[in-house]
């Protein structure tokens, strides 16, 4: 376990002051907040408690420091949005990538988008979108297996991604400041 901790720091160290530094603003106190999570991860190294995701782990230390900064610095002021949120929830990173998600939608071919659309963005029941598309049930749910493939593609293509120990966005950085996927619609679906 130590030296997949130590690893897991090695390896993510700079992501994690990038993810502290975003939040806080400030060099000096993201410094801080790293080495509170340094010692956090070397205490937690004399006990017997077993990490099964060290990366997740730390994240959420980090998350949690940065939380507990802002609650010493001012007990009043209200948390961030975004660390406010819990995963899952719709939180800020969810609510900013939204607005990519309509040109990678449209860039689906028709029948993956209509399956996505009913399955997964209006919620209808697996059979009931197969009875409205016309479809077998067994046909609706590889169109939405393939259509919510072909969106992970383009999202991957357009943001790196952090995710919480359950898969869900917690953050996001896009790849390049000029996203041609969610800038134009369709012109960067890398699986076409």
């Amino acid at each position: 376990m130590r030296q997949g901790l130590e690893a897991a720091w090695r390896g993510h160290r700079e992501e994690l002051k990038a993810f502290i530094l975003r939040r806080v603003k400030s060099p000096a106190e993201t410094e801080d907040i790293l080495q509170d999570v340094f010692l956090k991860m070397i205490r937690s190294l004399q006990g017997e408690m077993r990490i099964a995701q060290p990366r997740a782990w730390l994240y959420a230390i980090a998350r949690n420091a940065v939380t507990d900064h802002f609650r010493a610095r001012r007990p009043t002021a209200p948390l961030p949005d975004d660390l406010a949120a819990l995963p899952g929830e719709g939180g800020v990173p969810l609510r900013e990538m939204a607005a990519c998600m309509a040109p990678m939608l449209a860039a689906l071919p028709p029948g993956l988008r209509e399956a996505v659309a009913l399955a997964d963005l209006q919620g209808l029941p697996r059979k009931e979108a197969a009875q409205r598309l016309g479809i077998s049930l067994a046909a609706l749910k590889a169109r939405v297996v393939r259509g919510r493939a072909r969106l992970r593609r383009m999202i991957e293509a357009c943001c790196r991604l952090e995710l919480d120990a359950r898969g869900s966005v917690v953050d996001y950085e896009p790849r390049e400041s000029d996203c041609p996927i969610c800038s134009r619609p369709g012109a960067g679906d890398p699986a076409s």
